[in-house]
């Protein structure tokens, strides 16, 4: 699976923008904020719907637009497609082929990409929200399963949640939709955990593996989920906190409390871990997601890097090329400000290549990376 071209509208620093790109190796060289992560960021959206830098569409539109429009043209072996996200400021479209989906959600995991980015270390030092969004993200595009529990719980916590606020203030609550919600919540919640659970042991290994490549020193490393949700008594200690619930307004057991525990050497990196152990520790990861993906997919993932050197020691970096130079067989696309330390992806490989010059929303191609 690559992505062929892009054509953007009004999007975020981009007025107008069409590019053809290399099914292999891309490279965006420029200043910081001169726009190569909206162009990464663009290609995610045709991917899974969504920025994984704004949290909103209306943040997308170029400034004094009322609207952004991307269209990406896709190729798997001899299979075309075209997708289109359009926001009209208000509404959200996205189109396969010109054909609309039921749920937009049915798209997720058929386009599958892999984001990297300077900012991936707040995975380890943010709170547990973050890493179960990540997981989230990876295993609803590794099993559209996963997915749909996860929007029913979505849905009923919020709607649960809702009910205990009214009790809060004092109203009678409906009891038989309260017990819908709870029957809705443990069945979907017991899906997502058991889920998480398996998928964590297929990530496991492949991500060590990855961390034992990628660091200069022998490290162990582990990844713990941390939940309640599949102890024999959970459903009782669920529905024995309604007292609690209520007066907090908001329910408090569930996987939405779950959390992953990253580990180097039998500690919490958060707390033990270099900058380097850190930002090695993510990368893999990201690097196994990659694997994880076209292994339950089907298609070889889009991978985009963006900035990812940053902190990084020669040593790790040379590592981090050699690697990936070894186990990504798709799509790339790697941003760097200094395009010297990435032009050694080019040397001595026989991989088609193109680098764009990106200067403040306008791109030009160049043949070679600056020496």
């Amino acid at each position: 699976m690559y992505i062929e071209k892009i054509s953007l509208l009004n999007f975020k620093n981009y007025v107008e923008l069409e590019l053809s790109f290399s099914a292999q190796i891309n490279l965006l060289a420029g200043l910081n904020g001169s726009g190569k992560t909206n162009l990464l960021d663009a290609i995610y959206c045709l991917c899974l719907t969504k920025s994984f830098l704004s949290t909103t569409d209306q943040q997308m539109i170029h400034a004094n637009q009322g609207y952004f429009s991307a269209l990406g043209w896709f190729k798997e072996n001899s299979k075309e497609f075209k997708l289109q996200y359009d926001f009209d400021g208000k509404k959200k479209s996205f189109t396969v082929d010109k054909k609309s989906y039921t749920k937009v959600s049915e798209h997720i995991g058929k386009f599958p990409a892999i984001v990297l980015t300077p900012h991936d270390t707040d995975l380890i030092r943010n709170g547990a929200e973050d890493r179960r969004r990540f997981f989230d993200t990876l295993f609803s595009q590794a099993d559209p399963v996963y997915l749909e529990a996860l929007i029913r719980y979505t849905h009923f916590i919020k709607q649960r949640n809702a009910l205990l606020k009214l009790a809060a203030e004092g109203a009678l609550i409906d009891r038989i939709l309260m017990d819908a919600y709870d029957h809705n919540l443990l069945q979907s919640g017991k899906i997502i955990a058991e889920k998480r659970s398996g998928y964590l042991q297929r990530l496991l290994p492949i991500f060590q593996e990855y961390y034992a490549m990628l660091s200069p020193e022998h490290e162990n490393t582990n990844i713990e989920y941390e939940t309640n949700v599949l102890d024999p008594d959970f459903e009782s200690v669920y529905k024995n906190s309604y007292s609690k619930d209520v007066i907090l307004q908001r329910t408090n057991k569930g996987i939405h409390k779950d959390d992953f525990k990253f580990v180097i050497n039998s500690e919490p990196i958060k707390q033990y871990g270099s900058q380097g152990q850190q930002k090695t520790f993510v990368i893999a990861l990201k690097l196994a997601q990659y694997e994880l993906l076209k292994e339950c997919t089907g298609h070889i993932p889009i991978l985009l890097m963006d900035d990812i050197f940053d902190k990084l020691d020669d040593v790790r970096i040379e590592k981090l090329i050699l690697l990936v130079q070894k186990c990504v067989h798709g799509q790339l696309f790697i941003s760097d400000a200094r395009p010297d330390r990435s032009s050694i992806f080019f040397e001595a490989n026989t991989k088609d290549f193109r680098m764009f010059i990106i200067d403040q929303g306008k791109i030009t191609q160049s043949n070679q990376p600056n020496s």
